[in-house]
């Protein structure tokens, strides 16, 4: 009987020991939050031609490793790409640094150094580029130093961000062939410099955001070629209605009509360009429709592309587009309609 109490309490004390272990457990402090991240990213994709010149195909579009570092106000973020051939014809090689800095935070905002996006603009949403990428405005990073910082102002807020171009790089353009400085041999983009802010309205469900950007960058032509400056000037507005959103976007080129008409690149010309967009987001299906127009003003030029599409997401890291393009092509380059679907496969981890 003396030994009846002993296994009770000896009993009771099995009985509460995983639930004070579990409630130790929950109460220790978390671990601290890795501080590299990285990412891979895997995109093929398809071509079916409707209408023009050009063939169906299949493709790898590229593959990319992404990894950023951040510790005590201090960081870097890199991203590498790839593909066979290069992405565009004149790609000097099959693999490329697409982005590649360091930064540190300071009270008006990041400080970064190396190869970073252009702050200009919008962002291009299209799978293909449109014709902004396509003469060079958008999706091309280059090195040299910037600034990128926002502010809260209530539930506003503004944004800017300040760079120094010291060089383009040809390797990460999405720049159509045949168009401007990316494409052209011995050319490069240098001494430049582009702003660009923003004011974020905030009521709800409705957001509205005008943006303005600026940029200026000579273009330093090899082989005894005279160079020239160009200029670029644009306004930009975004209407936001919970998952519903509208864009547009007006730009002025100043080039050299004279280069661009001896060296046959649109590009260099002076120029308007318009954009306009709408987009709409549901939980597994976006649909978005963006139109981009360019005249060329010396080669008394136009033309214009429509790009529809439907992103499906079924779940995270996985994303298939249908995306189809309207294209009417400038006379100097022929003239005529493109009409293709393009398909889209893009694996993330």
């Amino acid at each position: 009987m003396s030994r009846l109490p002993a296994a009770v309490s000896a009993a009771c004390l099995l009985a509460i020991l995983p639930v004070a272990l579990a409630q130790e457990a929950t109460e220790a402090p978390p671990k601290p939050a890795s501080n590299v991240t990285w990412q891979v990213r895997a995109i093929v994709s398809g071509l079916a031609p409707t209408a023009g010149p050009e063939t169906s195909k299949a493709e790898f579009w590229y593959g990319s490793f992404a990894a950023s570092f951040v510790r005590d106000g201090f960081g870097a973020r890199a991203e590498g790409r790839g593909t066979p051939g290069g992405f565009r014809p004149y790609y000097g090689t099959d693999i490329w640094l697409e982005e590649g800095y360091a930064f540190a935070t300071t009270v008006i905002g990041d400080v970064r150094v190396g190869k970073m996006e252009r702050a200009f603009g919008l962002a291009d949403e299209t799978f293909e580029g449109n014709l902004f990428s396509l003469n060079g405005v958008t999706r091309a990073p280059d090195w040299g130093a910037g600034l990128v910082g926002e502010a809260r102002v209530g539930y506003n807020s503004l944004s800017w961000a300040l760079r120094w171009i010291g060089q383009g790089d040809r390797n990460s353009s999405w720049e159509e062939a045949g168009r401007g400085a990316a494409s052209e041999p011995d050319t490069k983009l240098n001494d430049g410099v582009e702003g660009r802010a923003a004011y974020l309205f905030y009521k709800g469900l409705v957001t509205l955001k005008p943006g303005l950007s600026v940029s200026s960058v000579a273009v330093a032509r090899g082989a005894g070629k005279p160079g020239f400056r160009m200029t670029d000037l644009a306004g930009d507005v975004t209407l936001t209605l919970g998952p519903i959103a509208i864009l547009g976007e007006l730009l002025w080129r100043s080039g050299d009509p004279a280069i661009a008409l001896t060296s046959e690149r649109l590009a260099y010309d002076d120029g308007f360009a318009g954009l306009a967009g709408f987009r709409a987001e549901l939980p597994t299906v976006g649909f978005r429709y963006v139109f981009t127009g360019w005249h060329y003003r010396g080669a008394d030029d136009t033309e214009t592309l429509h790009q529809p599409a439907v992103v499906w997401t079924p779940r995270k890291g996985i994303e298939a587009t249908i995306e189809y393009r309207v294209r009417h092509r400038p006379r100097s380059e022929g003239g005529g309609v493109e009409n293709a679907f393009r398909l889209g496969l893009a694996l993330t981890f």
